[in-house]
């Protein structure tokens, strides 16, 4: 089958979410922590402020491609599964002086050796990130930094100090995952959330009144992070339990009290098969500056859900086309594979350059029925890149990327069809001077969701 190409009046049609809606993205497992697969939108109900929402746009856990990749053929999703990464951080700033040693040496026996996917922090006592085992780059010796970190906190550092520095650290680390496609996740070993209210009455709790929360929360929405607290060593207090499990609602995290970190990892990772993803735009918009309390229930009963429960709707007013191409452009310029659409692509030989067959997850895609079908909108960006290596220019398309827009106008038995085979895209593609491999990326221009993947073409 080949891909109808439709009028820009059909694109416009379908329409999407919006700047303000919000994303959230269910993890469901059963009573033996087994993730669930099967859910429908009809599901899961959704309140915003105790406000009944529709469901604008939902998508199930897939099963993974069919057949295993041919020769020549790539994937943004190993296996047709959606990537997931977790974070470690060691927070010595925040962790209790008599625990330190217990928790270095539990975690230091219970790493594995370059266990793809999972990357380690540690926070000294200056408030400074140490990479261990870093996303990118070359990390330091556990044993010798935690030597090196053994030390008094430099006077002067008072609360608001270890907050701020704390929440910064945090969201640099978030950054770095960003890069990365799927899920993510930080595990953060700490013995208590530091926070300083600001002076304003607030009868809230310290997401809710604390300074620089709201930051934080913004960063972690927008790199798609969440944290799991960890409280490694001893009994929590009542406080320091409670505003634990407030860091794991406002992420959609879940709090782990002494759990071995290697069956904390392998429960993390069992758990982020079974995540969906659900859209809604609240009614007025939600862009209000303020947090909003976000209560997700599922009909069926004896699940489990680990789901962001809090949001801070920080206002966006820019038109749809700006926010696009702003994410369009991070997409194009990215070293790493995206997975928010999951895409198969096979290359061969044409005669001025290459012939690009490309296969979309469907499970990704906004589609919505518009004049009897399943109609949905894309944006394709395509960019030839040098051999690679190195960072920065390295990485810069050569000459201007082809960006082309269409709709895919499908019938309900092609969606099921297609469910399993994925949504074809084929053309050919000449090759620029110098091109050794390329960069693809599509949008659904409903969901501003991208997929993108890089391949060598010769």
């Amino acid at each position: 089958m080949s891909l109808r190409i439709a009028s820009a009046a059909v694109i416009l049609a379908v329409g999407g979410l919006t700047a303000q809606s919000v994303h959230l993205y269910p993890v469901v497992t059963d009573a033996g922590g087994h993730p669930v697969t099967d859910l429908t939108a009809a599901d899961f109900k959704i309140t915003d402020q105790g406000k009944a929402q529709s469901i604008l746009f939902f998508a199930a856990p897939t099963a993974g491609w069919t057949e295993p990749l041919s020769a020549h053929e790539f994937s943004n999703r190993p296996g047709g599964r959606m990537p997931h990464a977790t974070a470690i951080l060691f927070d010595l700033m925040n962790e209790g002086d008599a625990n330190r040693l217990e928790v270095w040496r539990r975690l230091a026996k219970g790493m594995g050796e370059n266990e793809p996917g999972v990357y380690l922090y540690l926070l000294n006592l200056r408030g400074e990130l140490v990479p261990i085992r870093p996303v990118s780059g070359h990390g330091e010796d556990l044993d010798k930094a935690m030597a090196e970190a053994n030390v008094s906190r430099p006077a002067g550092m008072d609360r608001e100090d270890r907050a701020k520095k704390t929440y910064h650290q945090m969201e640099v680390l978030a950054n770095q995952l960003a890069v990365l496609p799927g899920r993510r996740e930080i595990v953060w070993i700490t013995n208590g959330v530091p926070s300083i209210t600001n002076a304003a009455p607030c009868s809230g709790d310290w997401v809710e009144c604390g300074l620089y929360v709201p930051h934080l929360a913004t960063t972690l929405q927008n790199d798609g992070v969440a944290v799991d607290p960890d409280y490694y060593s001893g009994v929590p207090q009542p406080t320091a339990s409670y505003d634990l499990e407030q860091m794991a609602r406002l992420t959609g995290g879940r709090v782990i009290f002494g759990e071995d970190i290697r069956e904390s990892l392998q429960q993390i990772a069992s758990a982020a098969v079974g995540r969906y993803a659900i859209s809604y735009t609240p009614a007025g918009g939600s862009g209000d500056n303020k947090f909003h309390t976000v209560q997700v229930k599922c009909e069926r009963k004896g699940v489990k859900m680990q789901v962001r429960e809090r949001y801070y709707a920080l206002p966006d007013a820019r038109p749809a086309e700006e926010r696009q191409q702003e994410k369009l452009a991070a997409a194009v310029e990215g070293q790493t594979d995206a997975a928010g659409i999951g895409l198969r692509v096979k290359v061969s030989a044409a005669a001025k350059g290459v012939h690009i067959e490309i296969r979309m997850q469907i499970a990704g895609l906004l589609l919505k029925e518009h004049d009897g079908k399943m109609a949905g909108a894309m944006t394709m960006v395509v960019a030839d890149l040098g051999s690679g290596g190195g960072s920065g220019l390295a990485h810069r398309p050569i000459g201007r990327p082809a960006v082309s827009e269409f709709a895919l106008e499908l019938t309900r038995e092609q969606c099921e069809r297609m469910a399993t085979e994925g949504v074809p895209v084929a053309f050919d593609h000449a090759l620029g001077e110098g091109a050794r491999r390329m960069r693809i990326v599509l949008m659904d221009r409903g969901t501003d969701e991208t997929g993108a993947i890089t391949f060598p073409v010769r």
